[in-house]
């Protein structure tokens, strides 16, 4: 097995002890609305490392689907991590409302895979791969951009508010997981030669972001106990 195998299958496995946590949360929106996206992300990763693999290319659209997966799969999880472990995040918005604000996300993410407007390539080392084409990749670098800049903001607005050490080390492992997505995706724009597949190694460390987020109560709720 190779580095790029063994890198992928860590994160599914990453993927995996979200999911197995995420089912005792007790807020019974953010549990599904988190169980599904997280299936979607360990699609994605399914889909990467069946791409290793010596396959038709015509059995690689049907995984097209997945390929993109983290676009909702990893950001919109992430904002919920930060308005569960936010309090002042809660207490200004509820957790339906919160989900009806990300929902255009989700729309735009059905509408890219409707069209479908990708191509099929090969990268050296990894396999296949899909590469979004003009002006869609703007489109999807536009729509990053404003999870990363969301994610950023509330990251830093939290570790202000609150001086328990803690909630303060959560946000401050989504700020640098979201600071190495950001910088994944200057290398793309700026056409820089990857080691691996982009966004893989940062998407791991939101991954893990993630899992350290809900892996504890609220603080108010903390207080109570």
């Amino acid at each position: 097995m190779g580095v790029y195998s063994f890198i992928i299958i860590s994160i599914i496995f990453l993927v995996f002890l979200n999911i197995v946590q995420i089912k005792n949360n007790s807020i019974i929106s953010i549990r599904i609305v988190c169980f599904l996206l997280f299936i979607v992300t360990g699609l994605r990763y399914v889909s990467l490392f069946i791409f290793t693999l010596d396959i038709q290319t015509s059995i690689l659209k049907y995984f097209v689907y997945f390929y993109y997966g983290s676009m909702i799969g990893i950001t919109i999880p992430s904002i919920l991590a930060l308005w569960y472990t936010i309090p002042r995040f809660r207490e200004k918005i509820s957790e339906i409302s919160l989900l009806i604000l990300l929902s255009p996300f989700l729309i735009f993410y059905l509408y890219l895979l409707y069209l479908q407007p990708l191509e099929i390539i090969i990268k050296p080392g990894i396999g296949y791969g899909f590469r979004l084409l003009f002006p869609w990749n703007i489109f999807v670098s536009i729509y990053q951009g404003i999870f990363v800049i969301i994610v950023i903001t509330l990251s830093t607005l939290g570790f202000r508010y609150y001086s328990f050490k803690f909630p303060r080390s959560q946000y401050l492992l989504f700020l640098l997981s979201y600071l190495l997505l950001m910088i994944d995706g200057l290398t793309i724009l700026f056409k820089r030669i990857n080691t691996f597949q982009p966004f893989i190694i940062s998407e791991a460390f939101v991954l893990i972001a993630i899992l350290y987020a809900f892996s504890t109560k609220p603080i108010k709720e903390q207080k109570r106990n």
